[in-house]
């Protein structure tokens, strides 16, 4: 990682007495290393990968629900092998003196080190000398020993330069006492907040914001402190640590009788804690594979929740975990999708998720390239249409005629096949529709002239009527099918190149070129990739069976999901024979 500019820290050390941890800690979010104690230093400063992601985010994106700055301790405390820092929920109403008190001691107990035991207010009054005066504040003559540190930023860029960016890197660092790699006083902040600590040891704090540094931090360490009182101690900021847990909410998908599999990280900063995981709703979908875990301060472990639906549909709960300061909930919500199957030009079709494959023209020689699939509503076969209306049925889907052999004005560019699945209706790019098998026909405009090519179409779930759309936007209803709005009259960026009915037939959704969705009566907006640069322009659209989700393809296969529409795998990146040209969802599956 690239660090910001750290303003120079100083320390003043008394007598140290210092001792090796004989504590383990065991550190699971993931463990990349050890944490490191007096006498032992780290071989270099701290620099954490750039692609850390933890429970404030990532570096390139952090979460800014966090305080400023505990997401880059939080990445120099993955490299070196520890958990994520828990602040206290009451953080933000401590003063700047107890909130460097919580930070050193969070970093003291997650090695395995005993806390200081509190605050004194003339060590604060020290302290706060120093950092008015930008430099390491003066401590007292009584106790066995101790020290002082000053450093200037905030208070989380203080506690980072101190415990991670203090030793020499082959040039000088934050540390402006270690000016060489045998300088005495490289690492010295870190012996100095880490260094045993001869019961009690008190320390002071002072902070300044602003100033030339951008803040001024200081702090006093006295150890057999016998002379002062303490106002505030480690017991009382105990019982406000919080369980860690990573990811914070899980989202899940599977399709209906599948399976998914997702590990929650559970942690103890600031004190060892006994935990115990349950899990409330969720119908019987989700299932835990533990009752939790007994963590020393500074280790973790993984719960592993398994969601397994049986229908498809939108399944939440729960997952309870229960600690020594109260619960906290992790919200889980998981996805049931049948899949979806694309369709290439040379009728080559991949099948994903729980959509079965039941054949492809892909090895046969077209008369011409196919141009769109549509599914039997069981879900047990498929229909594949070329631009000339010849059919291909696979499955149980039955072929009731085509226009193969006629003589069309315009090629055709869609179709849709009936509830029933006893029939289907193809419609060309002037608009004149087909109708096959019990398809009733209820219009067309292959008599107007159209401002723009019609682009597909799409059936009423009950049969009793269609919608077709053209390249600008422009619907044209028939039968019982209600216009609910289009953007025949908007200036688009890329031509509208396909849609989908709402199951309940009250909206439809159409799709751009760019992946830009426009969504019309009671179909929802899930978003889109309108904004996104693609490296292959959006064919087709295809709603989830309960319509909360849908899935676009590109042409060269791949997929983009939304809402509840699971992601089961596409063929972006894959060598294909020819271009994706359209996409329809699995069968819907029963409870």
């Amino acid at each position: 990682m690239t660090r910001p500019f750290r303003p120079f820290a100083r320390a003043v050390l008394g007598p140290l007495v210092i001792a090796a941890v004989v504590l383990p800690v065991v550190a699971r979010f993931p463990a990349v290393g050890a944490a490191i104690v007096p006498p032992a230093n780290p071989a270099s400063n701290i620099s954490p990968s750039s692609t850390y992601q933890g429970p404030c985010g990532s570096l390139a994106a952090p979460n800014p629900a966090c305080p400023a700055g505990l997401l880059t301790i939080d990445a120099d405390r993955y490299a070196e092998g520890l958990v994520p820092m828990s602040l206290p929920t009451n953080f933000a109403t401590l003063s700047a003196a107890q909130q460097i008190f919580v930070l050193t001691n969070l970093e003291r107990v997650d090695r395995g080190l005993a806390p200081v035991e509190g605050l004194s207010e003339s060590l604060d009054n020290d302290a706060q000398v120093g950092a008015d005066d930008d430099t390491d504040p003066a401590y007292p003559p009584y106790g066995s020993g101790g020290g002082s540190n000053w450093s200037g930023g905030d208070l989380f860029t203080s506690d980072a330069n101190w415990m991670y960016d203090d030793g020499w890197d082959g040039a000088q660092t934050s540390n402006e006492d270690c000016t060489s790699p045998s300088a005495p006083l490289c690492w010295g902040h870190r012996d100095l907040i880490l260094g045993a600590a001869p019961s009690p040891t008190l320390m002071g704090a002072g902070d300044v914001a602003g100033g030339a540094y951008g803040g001024s931090v200081a702090e006093v360490f006295v150890r057999d402190d016998t002379t002062d009182a303490p106002y505030y101690s480690w017991s009382q900021v105990t019982p406000a640590l919080p369980i860690g847990t990573y990811p914070s909410n899980v989202d899940v998908s599977a399709a209906p009788g599948g399976a998914s599999i997702k590990t929650v990280t559970l942690w103890a900063s600031g004190e060892a804690m006994d935990l115990h995981t349950t899990l409330s709703g969720g119908g019987g979908a989700f299932t835990l594979n533990s009752s939790g875990c007994n963590l020393a301060a500074g280790s973790s472990c993984g719960v592993v929740l398994a969601f397994a639906p049986r229908a498809d549909g939108s399944y939440t709960a729960t997952l309870v975990v229960s600690g020594p300061n109260g619960t906290q909930d992790v919200p889980l919500h998981g996805a049931a999708s049948p899949g979806y199957r694309l369709v290439a030009a040379d009728g080559g079709v991949f099948s994903f998720g729980g959509a079965p494959f039941y054949g492809s023209a892909g090895s046969i020689h077209l008369n011409r390239p196919i141009v769109g699939l549509a599914a039997t509503p069981g879900g047990g076969g498929y229909w594949l249409v070329a631009s000339d209306g010849g059919i291909f049925s696979y499955g149980d889907a039955k072929f009731y005629g085509s226009t193969g052999a006629r003589r069309l004005n315009q090629p055709i560019v869609g179709m849709a096949a009936t509830p029933d699945g006893r029939g289907y209706w193809l419609v060309a790019s002037d608009g004149g529709i087909f109708s096959f098998g019990d398809a009733k026909f209820y219009g067309s405009t292959g008599a107007r002239r159209l401002n723009r090519p019609i682009v597909g179409m799409a059936a009423l779930p009950d049969g009793g009527g269609y919608w077709l759309v053209a390249s600008d936007g422009g619907i044209f209803s028939f039968g019982s099918a209600a216009f609910h709005g289009s953007t025949g009259a908007l200036a688009l960026r890329e031509p509208v190149v396909g849609m989908a009915a709402a199951p309940n037939g009250g909206g439809y959704w159409l799709v751009a070129a760019d992946g830009g969705i426009f969504s019309f009566g009671d179909a929802p907006y899930e978003g889109s990739t309108g904004g996104l640069r693609l490296n292959a322009p959006v064919v087709g659209l295809a709603a989830t069976p309960d319509g909360t989700g849908y899935w676009l393809t590109a042409s060269d296969g791949g997929i983009f999901n939304f809402g509840e529409a699971a992601f089961y795998g596409s063929m972006g990146g894959s060598r294909i024979n020819a271009p994706i040209v359209g996409v329809s969802a699995g069968p819907a599956s029963s409870p």
